[in-house]
This record gives C-alpha cells, sequence and structure tokens, in this order.
C-alpha cells in the first residue's frame, strides 16, 4: 500500500501537467520598424530587438494558440496601406517562429486601422489578409471579419471569440449592436452544443484608470453585460489588452462572481510599464484558466526576462477591498510589471486603495 501511495504521489504532478495546455499572449507590441533600439524605454513604440528579445525567449515554451489582443502597429493618426502589410508581416512571421505548431489569433487593436480608432474596410481587408487568410480554410474568418471586424475560431470543444470591441468604444453604436446580435446568437449556438469560449478583443469595457473614465460607451456596455449574464456558465474565459498594464476586471451578477477580464500586459513601455508578455495555463476538459504567469525586462537588466505568477482568480480582494490586503497590494505592484509609480492623467498615483477596487469592477 505504501508503494502504492508513493507511486500514486510521484505520478501526480505528470497527470496534474497532462491535463493542462498553454496559451501565449503578446498584446500591445505596436512594432516600429524604423525604431532604432538605442534606448531600453522608449517614449512611444517598441524596437526590433525588443519585439525579438520576447519572442526567443516566449520560444522556449510550446502552445496550443498564441493570441495577440491587438496594436501590432506603432502609434499614429494614419497608416500607410504598404507600411501596414510590411509590419504584420513582420511581426506574424516572427510570432509563427515561437512554436510552428500553435494556432495565432490577432484582435484588431485602435492602432491597427488606417485611420486611428477608426476600424473599416481597408483596415478590415489588410489585416485580413496579412494575419487572418491563414488559419481560415473555409471563409468562415473572411465571411464575418470583413462585416466588422470580429470572427470565431474552434478548436474541439472550445470556441474563441474574437471581438472588435474599438466599435464598442468608438462607434458607431449601429454596428456595435450588430456585432452583439451576432454575438449573442453565437453564444446561443456554442451553448446549444456544449461548447466552452473564450471571448478575446482589445479594449476592456470596464473603467480606463490611467484617464478615470469608461472605456465603452454605456448602453453598449450594459447589453454586452446583459448577455454575459445569460451565457456565463459558457464563457470560460475573457481577455484584453489596450492598456498596456497586468491587470483585471470582475464581473459580478447579485455579488456573485460569473466572469472576470484578464488584462494582458503590453510589450510597448508607453503607458510607465515595464515590457510584458503572458503564458496563460487551462485545464484541457472545463478550459478553465489555472494560473497566468507573466514575464517582464526591466532597465536595470533589459532583454533578461523574469516572471511571477498569478493564480487567485476568484479575486476576493478585488471585489473585497481591504486597505491591508497583501495579495492587493502585490497585485497593484505587479500592474506596471514592477516598473514602479504610475502616474495618472490627472497627476495621482495609482495605487492599492478602495478606488483601484472600485474600479476594477464592470457595472
Amino acid at each position: 500500500m505504501k508503494k502504492l501511495l508513493s507511486l500514486l504521489l510521484a505520478l501526480f504532478p505528470l497527470l496534474a501537467q497532462a491535463q493542462t495546455d498553454s496559451v501565449l499572449v503578446l498584446s500591445d507590441v505596436h512594432v516600429d520598424l524604423n525604431l532604432k533600439p538605442d534606448v531600453f524605454y522608449h517614449k512611444v513604440d517598441t524596437d526590433t530587438a525588443l519585439f525579438k528579445s520576447a519572442t526567443k525567449n516566449a520560444g522556449s515554451g510550446k502552445y496550443t494558440f498564441i493570441i495577440m489582443p491587438g496594436d501590432l502597429l506603432s502609434h499614429g493618426e494614419n497608416h500607410a496601406e504598404v507600411d501596414m502589410g510590411r509590419t504584420f508581416k513582420y511581426v506574424i512571421d516572427h510570432v509563427h517562429q515561437i512554436d510552428k505548431n500553435a494556432i495565432i489569433l490577432p484582435a484588431l487593436g485602435n492602432n491597427d486601422c488606417a485611420r486611428h480608432n477608426t476600424p473599416d474596410t481597408t483596415t478590415y481587408r489588410i489585416f485580413y489578409n496579412s494575419l487572418l487568410a491563414r488559419i481560415d480554410h473555409n471563409n468562415h474568418i473572411y465571411n464575418t471579419f470583413k462585416k466588422g471586424g470580429y470572427y470565431t475560431y474552434d478548436k474541439g470543444d472550445l470556441s474563441v471569440i474574437v471581438l472588435n470591441t474599438l466599435l464598442f468604444a468608438f462607434g458607431p453604436d449601429n454596428e456595435a449592436i450588430k456585432e452583439l446580435d451576432w454575438l449573442k446568437k453565437t453564444l446561443r449556438e456554442d451553448s446549444k452544443k456544449h461548447k466552452k469560449v473564450w471571448m478575446v478583443y482589445h479594449i476592456p469595457p470596464g473603467t480606463d484608470r490611467y484617464a478615470d473614465g469608461p472605456f465603452w460607451h454605456s448602453n453598449i456596455k450594459e447589453l454586452y453585460l446583459s448577455i454575459v449574464k445569460a451565457y456565463a456558465s459558457t464563457i470560460k474565459f475573457q481577455l484584453a489588452g489596450h492598456t498596456h498594464m497586468n491587470d483585471a476586471e470582475t464581473i459580478s451578477d447579485h455579488g456573485k462572481l460569473i466572469s472576470y477580464v484578464a488584462i494582458a500586459p503590453g510589450l510597448d513601455t508607453r503607458n510607465q510599464n515595464n515590457p510584458g508578455y503572458q503564458v496563460i495555463h487551462f485545464n484541457k476538459l472545463d478550459k478553465a484558466v489555472k494560473e497566468i504567469r507573466t514575464y517582464y525586462t526591466s532597465g536595470s537588466h533589459p532583454y533578461q526576462w523574469e516572471s511571477f505568477s498569478f493564480r487567485a482568480l476568484d479575486f476576493n480582494f478585488l471585489r473585497n477591498f481591504k486597505p491591508e490586503s497583501v495579495q492587493g497590494i502585490n497585485f497593484v505592484k505587479d500592474y506596471s510589471m514592477q516598473r514602479g509609480k504610475v502616474i495618472s492623467s490627472k497627476k495621482q498615483e495609482i495605487i492599492w486603495d478602495d478606488k483601484f477596487s472600485t474600479d476594477s469592477q464592470v457595472k
């Protein structure tokens, strides 16, 4: 009996590992192919040295998906078509080298548009041709992406719904409502088929901590929350980017946590953050996320990647504020990937306080 128990204890870590898969998340990379890598912290965009350092470090893993929640291009009011295509190709070619068997799923970011914040037919065409055509074998992605920049990708019993939340933040509202109608229909069908769903998008639904205001139009957010509440048992995970910070938002119904949005850090350092990316470990059977591990590099040790883990996915510390919470204090420390102070647009330091907790809750 003792030998059997010892054997089971020895096998348990291996069995647990066999039930777990990994996903790489690269968000807000903002690659500028013309930027010289002469300083580590750029005020605007990411140079190729930092980008290649991140992809090389991430290349030690194996991933089911490589998810990119938007903003592959540099910041700017307008992008020429030729520059868009060239940068998209550079990014996707290098990301493909990380794990050639991984499925790369990009979401449209506000800086991925030909005109800043304005998704249009030109943007949809270039984005699709450069990034999505390679995984679209039956025009399933094309048929929805050409209409509004959103699509689904199915792998087994997991459906990844990639939304265009630029419409939710910048409008027009009639196009956003069409997308939400499509989302509701898609979730209904996935629910009937007993599929598990992840949702990926660029701009999250809650409060912009930096600007101290809402990300989305309020009427659109209300419609979205009603859909999430209706299909909470089907939606296993939500992932966004945009803020460049390591963050999260919670969604509750009558005080019960029903969903959350993990906000991925940016490789770009524009928002007072260290460069970062994430590896998400999830259960193969129920598709629930078990751990989010964040990798970051700093000016003290540039291009040397460190990491920290987050497993408190019940988010009790965020929803029930206590000033002495060690989890809360550490969460704010990790918010900027341990860069240090983050000062908002209103010149206030973002710290662990009741406002941080309140702003983490999507209402």
